[in-house]
Parts: C-alpha cells; structure tokens; sequence
C-alpha cells in the first residue's frame, strides 16, 4: 500500500494519542446531543414521516405503501430508509420513529471512527481531525435528519465506511459498504463507480469480487422493487423528474437556451454550496442567524479556501481519488438534476462529511507552514459548526409545537371525517399521510401515480398545484392560504366547486402573517426560521357538485 504524501506535523505521534482520547469524547458528544435533541424536541420531519407511513402499513395489512387506493407505490427514496423503520414496526407496531432515531445514534458513532481513521490514514494531525469530528459530531443537519426519521445519518456512515476500506482494498468490507451505498441513496451509485474502478485497477479479480459482493446486497431489492412495484426506480425521482424537467439540448436548433440554464445551475449551486458552509445557514428555512452575516461570510469563504487547499494536497494520496471523484460527481448531479432552490438539505450532509475531511487537509497542509494558525482555524471552524446546538434545539422544539398543533390535527380530523375511497390533495404527505390515513394524490405526486401522470401530461410550466387540483378535482383539498389564493385565481370556476369545511392554524398569530407565504418565522436566542406551515385550509366539494352527497 502506498503511503499518503501529506507532510505531517512532527509530532504525529502524540497526535494521534490524543486524536484516540478525542474520538471517545466525540462520540459521546455526539450521542448526547442527539439524545437532548430527542429529548428537547421530539421532532418528526414531514420527507421522514412520508417514507415510515409505508413501514407503519405493512402490519397493517396495507402493504408497503402510503395509501391505499392506488396500488402499489414506490413512494420513498431510500431502501435502508424504509427498511429500518419497517424492522422496528415488525417488533412492535409504532416503533418505526423510534427504530430510524436508535439507528442514527449507532449510525454516528461508526460514522466518527470511520472519520478518525481515515484521517489517520491521510495522516492529519489532531487540531485537523478534532475540527472534523467536531463537524460529524454536531453539524445541525445530521444531527436535525437523523434524528427526526431521515436515513441521513446512516447514508453518511455508508460513504465514509466505503471510502475507508475501498482505499485499503479490504475485499469484503468494500463490497459490504458498496451494496449498501446504492441501497441508501440511490445516487451514491456515483461513488459506487469510481470505487469500483480503482479496486478493479489495482486488482482486477478482487475488484471483481467486491462488486460481486456489492451486487449480491443489492439485488434482492432491485428483484422486489421490480416485483412489488413495477420498477426500482423510486416514485419519487419520476415525481421530482415531471415537476422539474431538464430542458432539451436544442430548442428550436439553438443550443442557447440549455446553455443558458445550464450555467444559471453552474452558478446557483456553487452559491448554494457556499450558504452550506456558513453555520446556521445550512438549513434551507433560515432568516436570520445570531452571528452577523458578514461572520458567516468570512467563515464560508476560510472554508472554500481551506478546501481548494486541501484538493490540491490531498489529489495525490493513494487511493483517495474515488473519494474526490465522488465529490465531483456528485455536485455535477445536483447542477443537472436539482433545480437550484434552497431545499433538500438532507442530500448533502455525505458529501460535505467529505468536503470537510479534505478542509482539514487544508489545515493539515497550512501546519507545515504555520502550526498555530492550523490550531487557531481548527478551533474556531470546530465551534462554528457547533454553536447551532442550543439555538437550534429551541428552534426546532417550537417548530414541532406547530406541527403538532396545525398539520397533526389537520391529518386525525381527515381520517375521522374522510369517507373510505374519497381522494385528498396537498402538498404536504407526511403528516397527513402518517397520522391521515387517506387516499392522498399529493403534489407533486411523491406517493402518488395519479398525480404523476396528471402532471406530465400538462406542459412544464403548468406543473403546479393549482393546476394539478384543476386535472384531478378530488374530493378534498388541504392548502396553506397563498396555494388557496392561486387557486382561485388561476381557476376560480374548480375552486368555486369547493366550500371551506375547517382550519387549522396556529394560535396567537395574525391571520395576516398566516396568509403571506414566509411572512412567519419561528425565532429563538437570534436564530429565526421561516415557517410555512401554520395555516392549513380543509376544503371539499360541494354537494352540487359531488356525486353521493
């Protein structure tokens, strides 16, 4: 095995005694952050809930599914997302939460030793690998998606413990880590690739044998997807697909229009990526953060730097570029396929576990030159990332108390009123699908093939709501004021066949505030989040309209 050729600090060894007693006291750092999150929160993210409705309905007797009504729909991304949850609903009924949070805290404590050896590996010195386990510790979104029923934290488990072995070329332990990259996100198929390839060159029977190893993991599921769904390609990805399509190469023989878009995603990600490195801003919902902007401009930019170094003196470690290839990879996947909005957070906490370890190269590679800068930046950037927790936490308690109080109750007044077989439309599944049990053709149509099909059979800039309620006319409509309002004005003879039966808001608000989209934030310590879902309007056809009623 080659070695690394990062220059090491001359005091390696007694880096990495202290690195060792660091890496205990990270662990329990980060299981009892997660705990007292847990603990303080209790929150439950409406993308997670959506995914454990169809674990909660195997025991029911529904199958693995959201809703009954459409027949079988692959409405989740994730096998191991699903696959958890559903291990905990076949011990006891209820515990599909529950099984998703005990796994994130078993995830990030494998997660952290994984990230201490590879460092170890890169030879990085202890300021350097404190600052990275610092980040895995206490980044506020593995901590916010693990914890609240995503496969977050366990997807970024999966990349660092490939990324350990596939450089080692440990036969069996690469083709473990490999099969289940795919299994917990699909588009960790771009890691799976350049792994492949180097186990392959260096040796081509073994590189055989551990894709082998990695196709019999995966297989089973791509056998009972196909099977049970029709398709391994998740409902999702076609939904998300239909509602943001990727714009021809020639438009009318002019190649200028695609490129046009595709710079503007070229331009739009790279800004994304750097809010992503500014602390607190991680979170797509952010208003305003406690630390002064210009702070976390200058903390985002000593990060991209720092980055941009560490690229340069890590590009030649042995066996680290699958991991690099994967970094580039995968930002070219989000600038093609993911339409450059300030969403989707819980895609990115693998590929920065990865971003940071090659920032901490950068550390590494500045000690050389200047030890106690490299001490200084490590501490700092360590605490940066860290000092969401007790903000967040209050946050994130008052975000749930809303949930609890708007869309849970929204979701038990469907299913006490809801007739079986009548169809409901929102945009928000989770809660409503979760605690609902109803017949959902949400937009834009995660859990649904009606709604797909309603929404690719309309022209790409007609693929929204108002006009998917316009396709479809179900039974009943559940709308946050602003898509009532388009509604109406985009169809105000549809929106005319509905009467307004309920509403849910939150209490001691505004209808003023409720009724503006991201008019209403949710604040606590000087951290504020934008909070779209305190109003929700329970609308259904009227009588005259309806047929049965």
């Amino acid at each position: 095995m080659a070695t690394a050729v990062l220059e090491q600090s001359p005091s390696l060894s007694r880096d990495r005694a202290r690195a060792d007693v660091m890496l205990r006291g990270f662990i329990a750092a980060a299981v009892a952050a997660r705990l007292v999150f847990w603990a303080t929160t209790n929150r439950m993210f409406e993308d997670g809930l959506t995914t454990i409705t169809h674990a909660r309905n195997v025991p029911l007797g529904l199958g693995l599914v959201h809703h009954a009504g459409e027949g079988n729909v692959h409405g989740f991304t994730s096998a191991i997302g699903v696959l958890i949850p559903l291990a905990g609903e076949l011990v006891h009924q209820g515990s599909g939460m529950l099984a998703m949070r005990v796994a994130s805290l078993i995830a990030v404590c494998i997660a952290l030793v994984y990230a201490r050896l590879i460092c170890r590996d890169l030879r990085l010195g202890a300021f350097p690998t404190a600052f990275v386990l610092a980040y895995l510790a206490f980044d506020q979104n593995m901590i916010f998606y693990g914890m609240s029923g995503m496969e977050t934290q366990v997807a970024v488990t999966v990349i660092l413990g490939g990324v350990y072995h596939v450089r080692r070329q440990d036969l069996v332990a690469s083709g473990i880590w490999l099969g289940l990259a795919p299994l917990a996100r699909p588009e960790f198929v771009l890691w799976v690739a350049p792994a492949l390839a180097y186990l392959a060159l260096a040796n081509l029977r073994r590189g055989i044998a551990a894709g082998g190893i990695a196709g019999a993991i995966v297989a089973p599921w791509i056998v009972f997807t196909t099977a049970y769904y029709g398709s391994p390609i998740p409902n999702t990805v076609v939904a998300k697909a239909a509602v943001s399509p990727i714009p021809a190469i020639l438009s009318n023989g002019s190649p200028l229009p695609w490129l046009e878009w595709l710079f503007g995603q070229v331009t739009g990600h790279i800004e994304l990526l750097l809010y992503h490195f500014e602390p607190f801003h991680e979170v797509w919902s952010t208003a305003a953060a406690p630390l002064p902007g210009p702070v976390l401009i200058v903390i985002a930019v000593v990060v991209a730097d720092l980055f941009a170094i560490g690229l340069v003196a890590s590009r030649q470690v042995a066996g680290w570029w699958p991991a690099l290839a994967f970094v580039g990879l995968f930002f070219a996947y989000r600038v093609y396929f993911i339409p450059t909005i300030n969403y989707y957070d819980w895609y990115l906490p693998p590929f920065l576990a990865l971003v940071m370890i090659v920032v901490a190269a950068g550390l590494q590679r500045i000690y050389v030159w200047r030890p106690m800068i490299t001490k200084s930046l490590s501490v700092a950037l360590a605490f940066a990332f860290a000092m969401h927790v007790p903000f967040s936490f209050g946050v994130e308690s008052k975000v749930q108390a809303v949930e609890n109080q708007v869309r849970t109750n929204v979701a038990e007044y469907l299913k006490a009123t809801v007739p079986p077989g009548e169809s409901v439309t929102s945009e928000s599944a989770g809660y409503i699908g979760f605690y609902g049990g109803v017949k959902l053709f949400d937009y834009p149509g995660l859990t649904s093939k009606t709604s797909v099909r309603a929404l690719q059979a309309l022209p790409p800039d007609q693929r929204d709501l108002p006009h998917l309620v316009a396709a479809l006319r179900p039974d009943w409509l559940v709308l946050r004021p602003w898509e009532l309002n388009s509604l109406r004005e985009q169809f105000p003879e549809i929106a005319a066949e509905y009467e307004v039966v309920r509403v849910f808001q939150m209490s001691g608000v505004s209808d003023a505030q409720l009724d503006a989209d991201g008019a209403n934030t949710i604040s606590f310590g000087g951290l504020s989040e934008t909070d779209v879902d305190e109003k929700f309007i329970v609308l259904r056809k009227n009588c005259a309209t309806q047929s049965g009623c």
